[in-house]
């Protein structure tokens, strides 16, 4: 360790990063622990908003995955609650959403969400974009994410800056659904 030396206690550091998740899905929340169970990422899982939003306050983690459709506080809510205070504003917030689920474009981008994840995920793709938000070291600033060519759904998100590069990941249960 290189203890007193600026900027080198936070490389150094082992401590893993911290995800919250709020999703008052019992199986998402299994789903989203075992995917980041071998990652330097420690997962805490809340059932509603207001949850979340008491355990951001109490212990801030470092990026947050919030339901769109979580009972109490929505995942817009508490986008909108993260983004709206100082010293948290610099945490990522991706909204997670069925795949069915419709996704107030406006919204989202007003809130400042960092991504959309439609559910059920691959999990290395959840892996990934978790990671890319982080920005790769413990204290390193999340990177501006990139944005891949969106389809008609998800044009309004990245028209406002926000990714919508883990939609897609959804479409084809959508089209088989369709052809049924």
């Amino acid at each position: 360790r290189h203890e007193g030396v600026p900027g080198l206690d936070a490389v150094n550091d082992p401590m893993p990063r911290k995800l919250l998740l709020a999703d008052d899905s019992i199986t998402i929340q299994r789903v989203i622990e075992l995917t980041f169970a071998d990652e330097d990422i420690t997962v805490s899982a809340v059932g509603d908003g207001e949850q979340a939003v008491e355990r951001i306050e109490a212990d801030p983690p470092d990026i947050v995955l919030a339901d769109v459709g979580m009972p109490k506080r929505d995942g817009y809510e508490v986008a909108a609650y993260v983004k709206s205070r100082p010293e948290l504003a610099h945490i990522p917030v991706v909204l997670l959403t069925g795949a069915f689920e419709p996704i107030d474009q406006a919204r989202a981008a007003e809130v400042g969400c960092a991504g959309v994840l439609a559910k059920p995920c691959e999990p290395q793709m959840v892996i990934n974009r978790v990671k890319q938000l982080l920005g790769g070291g413990r204290f390193s600033a999340p990177k501006r994410p990139t944005t891949v060519e969106p389809e008609p759904r998800s044009a309004g998100l990245a028209s406002r800056g926000v990714d919508t590069q883990v939609v897609p990941a959804a479409r084809p249960l959508a089209r088989e659904r369709d052809d049924v």
